[in-house]
């Protein structure tokens, strides 16, 4: 897997005057997350820093947790109650926009309520954002793997990802390929007030693509790696969990378009299934030999492929061949989201549907 960074790779960077640093958190009903991540945040190395936290309207206690823990640290953290969001905004952006305007930072870290961050995680990622030259690092957190399900779709996940987006296409300037994973953004203010600020993507669903998208088009140096430096503790015990997160955005990621999603479909079919159809078609004698060698030979080149994200989350090599049975499912999921596209709904966190209808998001 390209694009491996962590903070443990940095620790000592010389940086001549730090920048001041705002960590943006949106929490909709995180009391159960706060107790592991939070205390993550308040012990990190980075003195020009502030935290804030907005509360989404949570019914959970999240805010009173996080007020009463930062009341016993030295750090500085606020805790905002955050409003509904005006027509033609998703819950999550208008949550990191309050958060935005509440801030003062030069830098704008924008992290999620589940993101347990590692020793040095700041100043490494700050360093690495000034040394590159780059107005915008992201950092996608190393997800869960506990569990069946988990171990099944969660490592696939992350290598089709990899397949959308190639990490070393988003960092080189003359690539049109741009992307973020929104657990852990780091931007300076300077450039997100360029794009006109979350305001310019608003109503975006994907809003980490989006975000991403409208930095490198405005001409400003990005780049994405994969890390166990930000973990996420949100567990995908279930297939309900994955297919939720996946379900969520994938119609989306297709811009859509059915027409889009026709050909994805067609092609996750020929890529995934066909060798298998070609190896079981060998033995029952409806293909011939060579149809059988070809569909062995693709097989293996996309073990080969699939095998250096199953290393990164100490995973069994074997299960590069169970691929083409979870591309399947990933398939399922794909047509499970354009449908929820029909019905017009859509979920953030699980915990908030909203119905869009004319262009602007109802709760």
């Amino acid at each position: 897997m390209s694009e491996r960074w962590e903070a443990i790779n940095d620790p000592h960077t010389s940086i001549s005057g730090w920048p001041s640093l705002s960590v943006i958190v949106p929490a909709r009903n995180e009391r159960a997350s706060l107790p592991l991540t939070l205390p993550s945040w308040l012990e990190q190395d980075y003195h020009a820093s502030e935290i804030v936290i907005i509360d989404d309207q949570s019914n959970d206690g999240t805010a009173k947790y996080a007020s009463d823990s930062a009341a016993r640290s030295n750090r500085m953290v606020r805790i905002l109650d955050g409003s509904t969001p005006p027509p033609g905004w998703t819950g999550k952006l208008w949550a990191l926009e309050q958060g935005v305007r509440s801030s003062s930072g030069e830098w704008l870290l924008f992290t999620d309520a589940d993101i347990l961050h590692r020793p040095n995680l700041w100043r490494g990622l700050m360093a690495k954002a000034l040394t590159e030259q780059r107005a915008m690092v992201s950092l996608m957190a190393l997800l869960d793997t506990t569990g069946i399900w988990a171990r099944l779709l969660i490592p696939a996940f992350v290598y089709f990802f990899h397949l959308l987006y190639p990490f070393g296409k988003v960092k080189d300037p003359h690539s049109s390929i741009s992307a973020a994973a929104g657990g852990c953004i780091l931007i300076s203010r300077h450039a997100l007030d360029k794009i006109g600020g979350i305001a310019g993507y608003c109503n975006a669903w994907i809003d980490d693509i989006a975000l991403a998208k409208q930095i490198k088009r405005a001409g400003f140096s990005v780049s994405l790696a994969l890390t166990r430096s930000a973990i996420s503790i949100r567990p995908y015990r279930q297939l309900q969990d994955v297919w939720r997160m996946v379900a969520r955005t994938a119609f989306s990621q297709l811009r859509r378009s059915w027409l889009s999603l026709m050909g994805t479909v067609l092609g996750l079919t020929v890529i995934f299934l066909a060798p298998v159809g070609g190896i079981f078609g060998f033995f029952t004698g409806a293909v011939s030999s060579w149809t059988a060698i070809l569909s062995c030979v693709t097989l293996l080149i996309m073990a080969a492929t699939y095998t250096p994200t199953l290393r990164f989350f100490n995973l069994g090599l074997y299960r590069a061949f169970i691929l083409p049975f979870t591309g399947a499912l990933y398939v399922a999921m794909t047509i499970s989201s354009a449908i929820n596209h029909l019905l017009g709904q859509y979920e953030w966190r699980g915990a908030r549907t909203e119905t869009v209808t004319n262009g602007h998001d109802k709760k």
